[in-house]
């Protein structure tokens, strides 16, 4: 996996053309047995649609080559990653089971502007917003980027009813990725994958190398942004040691 923590730390729509695999094709059960989880925890919090959105299930589930799906849930228990479908850049299905602090289907309806209005430091990304919602729903056209951050939440979820652990040490913390991959489809339909990965931050630090990139990249972080993604207090920790 590419590691993501670059210096000094932006807010950016950071994308790069792809050509890789979209999702994982033969799927972790792990993953999978998690989905479920969350779903029977938190249910239409984390999954659900628009109305009227079969005729995006039908588009999709053809390109996955999946049988048809009567809703978004059917398609993501059959994916390791959390997927949304947005239509010329706007969210009318989605099922993100591992989301990084907000509520998913609160997000329902709304453009890549007004997705990402509580984003710190999130003026470039936002002014992006329309040139990125056009890049994305090209036919064919593919995208990566990666989102990272440190949590005391060990979960892949970090859905924000869930209590953050107050950490002590290192041992308390974990490094967070998301690797988001888009793909337009016809009609300017665009299907946006995130795959979760969670590392323990001890395995971070033994190498020389991220361990000095994910010190100067926070430490490069604005006072917004270290609000918004609550590092303030695991700042602190990692530059006492």
């Amino acid at each position: 996996m590419v590691f993501p923590v670059k210096v000094p730390y932006t807010v950016s729509a950071d994308m790069s053309k792809f050509d890789g695999d979209l999702y994982n094709l033969q799927p972790d059960a792990y993953y999978l047995s998690q989905k479920k989880n969350e779903l029977d925890r938190f249910g239409f919090d984390v999954s659900n649609s628009l109305p009227d959105v079969s005729i995006y299930l039908d588009t999709i589930t053809e390109f996955l080559g999946m049988k048809k799906a009567e809703t978004i849930t059917e398609i993501a228990l059959q994916l390791e990653e959390d997927i949304a479908i947005l239509d010329q850049g706007r969210l009318v299905s989605i099922s993100f089971c591992f989301p990084s602090g907000f509520i998913p289907t609160e997000k329902l309806g709304m453009n890549f502007f007004d997705m990402h209005m509580p984003v710190g430091d999130g003026e470039r990304l936002r002014a992006a917003s329309e040139k990125v919602s056009q890049l994305i729903s090209r036919e064919g056209a593919s995208f990566r980027r990666f989102v990272w951050t440190v949590t005391s939440l060990a979960g892949l979820s970090q859905h924000p009813s869930l209590p953050r652990p107050i950490p002590a040490c290192i041992d308390d913390l974990y490094f967070r990725t998301e690797t988001q991959t888009t793909i337009g489809l016809s009609n300017n339909i665009c299907l946006f994958f995130v795959k979760v990965n969670m590392t323990p931050m001890h395995m971070c630090w033994d190498d020389e190398f991220n361990r000095n990139q994910i010190k100067d990249s926070i430490n490069s972080m604005s006072e917004a942004v270290l609000e918004y993604k609550n590092l303030h207090h695991i700042k602190s920790i990692l530059n006492s040691l």
